[in-house]
């Protein structure tokens, strides 16, 4: 196996997998009691991204409906990407393995040169540990010779600890197939508005948030300890997830399109948050995720 960096500041650790399609392992709070996984750990000797704390979304976060777009005056086709879905999922990016270009005590960087048969891209990931928390920022660069649509996110995966609300504010929401293809844009029904901290549902649950603020807070009752995520205002969606296989555990997924983001690009009009990348340009953003304690250490 790869060998995967750990990092450490003050009773902070994180481990990643590069081989794991450049994956978080684990994000930890040391504490006397024992460790607080503040992300999901992945499991000893699974190599799956799929099972990790955090995989990287890219060339596109979420689905393309139909697995098919029209771009630059050509029809492209993208696989499926999971077992038994039809639809491919996330892109390329957490598929592959990736390259550890940089380690220190708090800080790496995992960088991934890929060529997946309609993207041609270098990508890289830095995490930086913080006496509060965690810096992870995520850049992807279009290396082909033509323009092409990007998107990009993460996806965390949290555990729940018992009684776990959280909260954010956002404008609007994709209702969604259940195979997860947007239909259409509307307001925030009634029940899934989180603006005040409220436990996420124990059913299988998939949505997309448009409008996001950017800022969303987990709070961990049991623990005594809530976790912040502020993303920068490039990720102006937020994917909020519980797997019907794993109700303990749910994902808030700061990105920067909503799914089916490439509908349109056959007529010229990207969907919201593809960006269309010349030749060497670039897509940067980055999440913050920050400890606040509710109740004394």
């Amino acid at each position: 196996m790869t060998m995967r960096p750990e990092l450490r500041r003050g009773a902070l650790r994180l481990t990643l997998a590069p081989e794991a399609g450049g994956a978080v392992a684990g994000f930890w709070l040391d504490r006397p009691e024992g460790p607080l996984a503040l992300m999901r750990p992945l499991p000893a000797g699974a190599g799956d991204a799929l099972h990790s704390g955090m995989f990287p979304m890219l060339p596109f976060a979420n689905c393309i409906r139909d697995n098919r777009f029209s771009f630059g005056g050509r029809d492209w086709q993208v696989a499926p990407n999971m077992d038994g879905a039809r639809l491919n999922f996330h892109g390329s990016g957490w598929r592959l393995p990736w390259q550890v270009a940089e380690t220190g005590a708090a800080r790496a960087v995992l960088t991934l040169d890929a060529d997946d048969g309609i993207w041609r891209y270098h990508a890289a990931q830095s995490f930086a540990l913080q006496d509060d928390g965690l810096i992870a920022a995520l850049t992807v660069t279009n290396r082909g010779t033509a323009p092409m649509p990007f998107g990009f996110g993460l996806h965390p995966w949290f555990p729940r600890h018992g009684p776990a609300s959280v909260a954010f504010d956002a404008t609007g929401q994709w209702s969604l197939t259940p195979e997860g293809e947007a239909v259409a844009l509307g307001p925030v029904p009634a029940g899934m508005d989180y603006r005040q901290p409220a436990p996420l549902p124990r059913r299988n649950l998939n949505t997309c948030y448009a409008g996001w603020s950017g800022s969303s807070r987990i709070v961990w009752q049991d623990e005594g300890i809530a976790l912040h995520l502020c993303a920068d205002p490039v990720m102006g969606h937020l994917m909020v997830h519980v797997p019907a296989h794993d109700l303990e555990t749910f994902c808030l997924e700061p990105q920067s399109n909503p799914p089916c983001g490439f509908d349109g690009l056959e007529d010229g009009r990207p969907g919201p948050g593809i960006h269309v990348l010349g030749p060497g340009e670039s897509l940067s953003g980055q999440v913050a995720f920050r400890l606040r304690f509710r109740r004394p250490r």
